[in-house]
């Protein structure tokens, strides 16, 4: 069967940009805050038909799905948690009309009871948040990017701030819509007054690019390489006509309590990070021939490298640029990196790392044949692309600013006045060249890398599954599959494989002292039932040499006993050691683990290292906090080296989990994965506990 897959070859940029200042200040602006008058969203816009009333018609004309015999009026008029974005009638009247003179009219009139089924619903859709169990957004919620839940239309919506001609702090929403009259708090939600009406862009994320009046060259360069053909995929129309499981709630109360649902959609995303034209020529890069003199002063190619116009060949330096700054995969500026359960965290923190006392990152592998890998670091000054430094090693692992070698690539979070949220992906602008140096592999690279299973996933991260807190999420054995364009990250799963995420969305993080934590890296996992057997593709390597391989254990009586295979052909590889049994904790004597405090001086605690290395375990890392103790001091969590041996750079290899018990209900606990050098774990210092 030929998979039906939704690609957009061009389309329309949102309609009008306003200049917006990108600068925030303290000053806020609370002339318009609302009082709470107990009313439900549909009773507020009744009660103000002067202002809302074009709204409040179109919301009587759509229905929450094709199946729906109730209207969106009928929906804000109940019970639950809502926000929503509400043009004004002054709003949609220029909406209506900016449709009415397009080269090709979607509406003939402004008389909001004459626009077609189509224009309304998007209108009412891209307006309104379903925020499900979870509150809805007040403005004190937002932080500046995409916030977590998508609008009714699986768009991201886009927050902003700006300053007004006094100096008070402006929202914008998708960059050109004003919030007028903010957290109208009614029964059922929230209700934010917007003078444009929401309509994030239907161009693909290369086109926008292409359009954007400050992103010409990188444009140019995008179309020169071609890529913007591998950057079309939208949705796999095929998975939601035809999966029987698409959408399907899981009831599995009478297992583990973990109810949830098979993905309703399959979507396919990109996220690109671009030099804006001013970065260009701040650097001397005027048109191609001075980028590939830039290129073969500072990047680090091999020498097969075409320095040619054959732009569409993978081993050309043009090409090798461009797909260095694409990920297969949409993330929210929230989830270029998670900040969850490391030291230092706690929940009243905002979630952007100013108050943190450490750095997190996340390691993306780019597009393109040539396997490579950019490290994103979030930091107190920002988040940057391969950023290189030392830390204390003794109680914070704080980075120390003295040793930052390698400031790395800032990466902004908007382009400003102009929209960044593509229908198929997000860009982000840059402030200096991204490049594959010899630097990256040789250094930023050369350390210890702890992949979280999710960023290995795109499609997970692209259908905004990971840290959603409303459910868990079950798969179906070719959700992750290439068939349909997809990344091929679990190229094979068996049908009995039971493969769910689970999310512990409310963790508290750093010294939690009220229980029901979990020893989770970033506090959230897979946990995979039944007889499941499933091959992974890993990350590629930085450079050709011996490497160890890690797997993240949580041992608890629940868990089974899998046995590990690693290899280059995902349908015939070799065993590696003897099954691992899940169910047996650190304190094991197959394992060794002794508490720090019990081994008391420095060298009990190093010989008690390597006692465990000898059993081919490690304690877990002290780096995050599942609650009062660290992941080295608790039991239960540990890491097994699975693999010891030389690894090539530009070779795929795999890793493949299979269940030796016949229960079909024992766990496969899957959290993260370390791929770590030799240099790290057997160089002239000892590797630190973090």
């Amino acid at each position: 069967m030929i998979k039906k897959i939704s690609y957009i070859c061009c389309g329309l940029v949102t309609l009008g940009t306003l200049l917006v200042n990108s600068g925030c200040t303290e000053k806020i602006d609370d002339s318009n805050l609302y009082t709470f008058t107990g009313e439900m969203m549909v009773d507020h816009f009744e009660n103000n038909q002067d202002i809302y009333g074009s709204y409040l018609t179109l919301l009587g004309k759509v229905h929450p799905s094709k199946k729906s015999k109730s209207t969106m009026r009928d929906l804000l008029d109940a019970r639950g948690h809502y926000t929503c974005f509400a043009p004004t009638n002054e709003a949609i009247e220029r909406y209506l009309d900016s449709l009415m003179h397009l080269e090709h009219p979607m509406v003939s009139s402004t008389d909001v009871e004459e626009v077609p089924d189509s224009v309304a619903n998007m209108i009412v859709f891209n307006s309104i948040i379903d925020n499900g169990s979870s509150e809805a957004y007040a403005t004190t919620d937002f932080n500046e990017g995409a916030l977590n839940t998508t609008n009714m239309n699986d768009r991201f919506v886009n927050i902003t701030y700006g300053n007004s001609a006094d100096g008070a702090t402006q929202i914008y929403v998708n960059a050109n819509s004003l919030i007028t009259e903010k957290d109208i708090e009614v029964e059922n939600g929230y209700i934010h007054e917007i003078n444009k009406v929401l309509s994030p862009s239907i161009a693909t994320v290369a086109d926008l690019i292409i359009s954007t009046e400050n992103l010409t060259f990188f444009g140019e360069l995008l179309n020169l390489s071609t890529w913007t053909d591998s950057l079309l995929a939208y949705k796999d129309e095929d998975y939601e006509l035809n999966n029987e499981l698409a959408g399907k709630k899981r009831d599995q109360s009478g297992l583990s309590g973990w109810n949830g649902s098979y993905p309703e959609h399959r979507y396919f995303g990109f996220t690109v990070f671009v030099e804006t034209d001013s970065v260009f020529k701040a650097n001397g890069i005027n048109n191609v021939h001075d980028l590939k003199e830039y290129l073969r002063a500072n990047a680090y190619y091999d020498e097969n490298t075409s320095w040619g116009d054959d732009y569409d060949k993978p081993n050309n330096a043009i090409n090798q640029f461009v797909a260095y700054h694409i990920l297969p995969e949409r993330l929210i500026w929230d989830r270029l990196v998670i900040f969850s359960n490391e030291i230092g965290f706690t929940n009243s923190n905002p979630n952007d790392g100013r108050n943190f006392r450490v750095n997190v990152w996340e390691y993306y592998e780019t597009i393109g044949q040539h396997r490579r890998s950019l490290k994103i670091t979030g930091t107190r000054d920002g988040k940057r692309i391969n950023r290189h430094s030392e830390y204390e090693l003794t109680k914070t692992y704080k980075e120390r600013s003295a040793t930052v070698d390698i400031p790395g690539v800032m990466i902004l979070s908007n382009n400003g006045a102009f929209d960044n949220n593509a229908l198929n992906g997000y860009y982000y602008p840059i402030q200096d060249i991204l490049l594959w140096t010899e630097q990256v592999p040789k250094k930023v690279l050369n350390e210890r890398m702890r992949y979280d299973v999710c960023s290995l996933l795109p499609e997970l991260m692209t259908n905004n599954h990971r840290r959603d807190h409303n459910q868990a999420w079950y798969y179906p054995y070719d959700y992750f599959t290439s068939k349909a364009g997809g990344s091929g990250a679990i190229p094979i799963m068996s049908e009995s494989t039971d493969f769910a995420y689970l999310s512990n969305y409310q963790n508290e993080g750093f010294s939690n002292t009220s229980g029901g934590t979990w020893t989770n890296y970033q506090a959230d996992e897979f946990n995979i039932r039944g007889k499941y057997d499933f091959v992974m593709k890993l990350p590629p390597v930085p450079y050709t040499g011996t490497y160890e391989l890690r797997y993240g254990v949580n041992a608890n009586e629940n868990r089974g006993m899998a046995q590990i295979y690693l290899g280059t052909n995902p349908k015939n590889l070799p065993a590696v050691g003897i099954p691992i049994d899940l169910r047996i904790v650190g304190t094991d004597p197959a394992i060794g683990w002794v508490s720090d405090k019990d081994l008391g001086t420095d060298e009990e605690i190093q010989n008690k290292d390597k006692q465990m290395r000898n059993n081919d375990y490690m304690k877990g890392p002290a780096y995050f906090y599942p609650g009062e103790v660290s992941g080295r001091d608790c039991p239960t969590s540990t890491r097994k080296i699975i693999f010891r041996g030389q690894l090539e750079a530009g070779i795929t290899y795999y890793v493949r989990f299979k269940s030796v018990l016949e229960s079909t209900s024992t766990q496969f606990f899957f959290d993260y994965l370390e791929i770590v050098p030799k240099s790290i774990y057997n160089g002239e210092k000892a590797e630190d506990k973090w």
